[in-house]
């Protein structure tokens, strides 16, 4: 009787040790994530940010806003990963500042097709 108690109480011990190093598993996972998605804001709005500058920089040198998002690459040194963000550039006139949105375009948050 006394080694079926102890053979028990081992597995108990054994299962509890896997369930807990499981859970620390799983809890580090949800921090990886929550970083990571925190990071991609970042990101956002690093990439709205630097658009707003150039067009505010191109306002204040040449006196208007540049009409589409490729002026400021060419003249004014913006660089972003077009492959990983989406930006809408919208344009109103010379002297209103354009509107910038910025989504994250990578691959894993794209629609598949069919949707």
């Amino acid at each position: 009787m006394k080694k079926r108690t102890l053979y028990r109480l081992k597995l108990f011990m054994t299962i509890c040790g896997a369930l807990f190093f499981a859970a620390i598993i799983v809890w580090f996972m949800i921090g990886l994530d929550r970083t990571n998605s925190a990071t991609n804001e970042e990101r956002i709005k690093n990439v709205k940010q630097a658009v707003m500058n150039g067009a505010v920089l191109c306002y204040s040198v040449e006196g208007f806003y540049p009409e589409n998002i490729d002026y400021l690459k060419e003249n004014y040194g913006l660089n972003y990963d077009e492959k990983r963000f989406l930006v809408h550039y919208r344009y109103v006139s010379a002297d209103i500042c354009p509107s910038v949105m910025v989504y994250d375009g990578s691959e894993e948050n794209r629609p598949t097709e069919g949707l």
